[in-house]
């Protein structure tokens, strides 16, 4: 018989990051300074022992009407340990129009074959009102050394899809490497999905499948399925999914024994977390994270299996 476990926050939440108590806010007007916020990130452990963590780093503008616009820069900071003292660096990676970028938004890392950080995320495209209509994404990717300088991959975009192909999250199992994604059901169809698609070597992919559609309503910027992450524990895999467009701290999980395929009525819980990463340290054990517009930086917490 399934035995699926329930992840359960544990806390308290530590507050690891504040870009309003940092440089940062010598970059920008008096009436910005207190409005910086970090949203879509990842964490990685490089091959020498440090953390670093990369994501999405902006302030409000009007509210949070018009923040996307200037996201175009990934955040990175470093530490021993997840819950030590973490140190700010510049910008990781900014968006480049040559190459074809938009944003840089939401960030995945993970450590390749060879123990060079290979990072994916998501850059929009140039076609003008873009984002309004509905995102044909690009997944680019960086790889890197030692987490701080990045080199575009010539075969960029890696892969690229229709219906707000965005927030990549790269899982490693068998000897193959699963890119999540979200996305629309199709170019009509505005269902909220997760796509997955696969790659022996973290550069070749295949071409997409929908693994995930949420159950509830449609959305143009395919919001109910954002910032997908899978994980596994002892014999099941594990999606957690951000449902924000219909509540923006909601984030649900469901469980599987299929990591290409996650049925929507498998619902383990739902977590009161926006971008959510599953992060799991030799010593310290699970961690998850938490973020977004509403808040002041970047958060983790412990994390138990019920």
């Amino acid at each position: 018989m399934v035995n699926p476990k329930i992840p359960t926050i544990m806390g308290p939440w530590t507050h690891i990051y504040d870009p309003c108590e940092t440089y940062f806010i010598e970059r920008t007007t008096k009436l910005n300074r207190n409005n910086w916020y970090t949203n879509d990130h990842c964490f990685v452990k490089d091959p020498d022992g440090t953390w670093h963590a990369y994501g999405i780093i902006g302030y409000r503008i009007l509210g949070m009407a018009f923040s996307w616009i200037i996201e175009k820069n990934l955040f990175h900071i470093t530490s021993d340990s997840l819950l030590g003292e973490w140190k700010e660096h510049d910008y990781a990676l900014s968006a480049n129009r040559d190459k074809g970028e938009q944003y840089t938004w939401a960030p995945h890392a993970i450590i390749g074959k060879d123990s060079m950080i290979y990072m994916f995320y998501a850059a929009g495209n140039l076609r003008p009102f873009s984002i309004i209509a509905g995102i044909h994404g690009r997944i680019q990717l960086a790889i890197s050394g030692n987490g701080f300088d990045w080199h575009l991959h010539p075969r960029n975009p890696v892969f690229s899809g229709p219906g707000n192909a965005r927030d990549p999250m790269i899982f490693e199992h068998n000897d193959e490497y699963y890119a999540y994604y979200t996305s629309s059901y199709d170019e009509e169809d505005k269902q909220c999905c997760v796509s997955v698609r696969k790659s022996p070597d973290l550069l070749h992919w295949s071409g997409p499948k929908i693994c995930f559609i949420y159950p509830g309503r449609k959305s143009k910027w395919a919001g109910n399925s954002e910032s997908p992450f899978v994980v596994k524990y002892e014999d099941l895999f594990y999606l957690f999914v951000c449902h924000a467009s219909h509540k923006y701290n909601l984030t649900s999980v469901y469980w599987s024994e299929n990591p290409e395929r996650f049925p929507s009525d498998q619902k383990v819980c739902d977590l009161e977390t926006h971008a959510s990463e599953i992060i799991f340290a030799e010593k310290d054990g699970w961690f998850i994270s938490n973020t977004g517009w509403d808040k002041d930086g970047l958060y983790l917490s412990p994390l138990e299996w019920v």
